[in-house]
């Protein structure tokens, strides 16, 4: 007679003999924890990416703004104080203010794309200015300030201060000169870069009548 003895010793033998599955990923788990670890990585870098152009561009936006603003005013300020140089004046639409001081003497702002004024600022086109007696051509755009366009337009048609005779004038309007800049900031990417424009009108408060 068999005791219980054996089928517990055969028991115990049979489980031993048996094959336990082992703790771990398959291949295709792997490759799926993979997967979504390199697209948030991906995600990740990109956004962080997106979030620096921006914070770049809104710098370069500012710097853009205050650039702008001292020219607007820099060209506001010497209309303001000085005369037309009505001689210069054959076309009403010019790149260029031209105006003379109280001692007739030049004062130009003038639009150009000269290498040896603009390359120093890494642009194609900037506004340098002269004042005759005082400074040569000095460049009023700062660095990466490009100008896409600088335009005036000067109004009245005729000087108003030349007699035309016995005291009669060609007409009784304050000269004014309407101008206009329209800048970019040249970033490094593209995507950084930013434009603006400004326009606005200056009466000249020098009376010789």
């Amino acid at each position: 007679m068999i005791g219980g003895s054996w089928f517990r010793r055969r028991a115990r033998s049979e489980g031993r003999n048996v094959r336990r599955p082992l703790l771990g990923f398959t291949v295709l788990e792997l490759l799926v924890v993979v997967t979504i670890f390199a697209i948030g990585s991906i995600a990740i870098s990109a956004t962080y990416i997106n979030f620096t152009r921006l914070h770049r561009r809104a710098s370069n936006a500012q710097q853009l703004a205050e650039e702008m603003r001292f020219i607007t005013e820099l060209i506001t300020r010497e209309i303001r104080n000085n005369r037309i140089e009505w001689a210069l004046i054959n076309n009403h639409f010019r790149g260029a203010v031209e105006l003379l001081d109280e001692q007739d003497s030049r004062i130009r702002i003038v639009f150009t794309g000269n290498d040896t004024w603009c390359d120093p600022l890494e642009v194609d086109n900037c506004i340098i200015m002269s004042h005759a007696g005082e400074f040569g051509w000095t460049p009023i755009t700062g660095k990466r300030i490009n100008v896409v366009l600088f335009r005036a337009f000067y109004t009245p048609y005729e000087d108003p201060f030349t007699s035309v005779g016995l005291g009669s004038y060609p007409n009784d309007q304050q000269p004014r000169i309407t101008f206009l800049i329209h800048a970019e900031y040249v970033a490094d990417h593209p995507r950084e870069s930013v434009s603006m424009e400004m326009q606005t009108t200056v009466s000249s408060r020098v009376y010789v009548r």
